[in-house]
């Protein structure tokens, strides 16, 4: 093999693994937070650029609720995102992991994906955001959940936060 050339299964594996997160909607950061496996790593899986252990592999399969050599099986169809979700979500209780805390980071990557819409170009009320979340998205959030997360991105300067004449109310819209 030429130097720079990827191996083919590796190539593939990463394949795998980036349309399993992509079927489950789940970002990277929620698989670094549930496994443990750095984003930066899941990242370079899922572009091929190196050879994962067979540990990762391993938890990685779990964390989707699959077998090990599932993983493996390039040419098999990806299963269904709520057979995944509800997979992933054994695997948080298995793990004592905190399901709020892994919900808060999708939050996250999900609000990122809608500040490309032109959902943002008016201003909006959280309960507005949670309601368009839990339409499209079929996920749930609180006002609070997702105050928090505009402030987030407020601070990040992606987006504005404009008083309203309802005190203590705010609504948000892209920059």
């Amino acid at each position: 093999m030429a130097k720079g050339e990827k191996l083919q299964s590796v190539v593939l594996f990463g394949q795998r693994l980036k349309k399993l997160r992509e079927a489950a909607d789940i970002s990277q950061e929620q698989i670094h937070y549930a496994t443990g496996i750095t984003q930066m790593h899941i990242s370079r899986i899922e572009s091929g650029d190196i050879n994962t252990s067979i540990g990762k592999a391993s938890k990685l399969a779990s964390f989707f609720g699959l077998e090990d050599y599932e993983m493996f099986f390039y040419n098999q169809n990806i299963p269904a995102g709520d057979f995944l979700q509800k997979n992933i979500a054994k695997f948080l209780i298995r793990n004592n992991i905190d399901p709020k805390i892994f919900l808060k980071k999708g939050l996250t990557n999900i609000l990122t994906k809608e500040l490309q819409s032109k959902f943002f170009n008016t201003p909006k009320y959280a309960v507005e955001i949670s309601e368009m979340l839990e339409e499209k998205h079929n996920v749930k959030f609180s006002t609070a959940r997702i105050s928090d997360a505009m402030n987030d991105f407020k601070k990040k300067g992606l987006i504005e936060k404009l008083s309203t004449d309802k005190k203590s109310k705010f609504q948000y819209r892209k920059k």
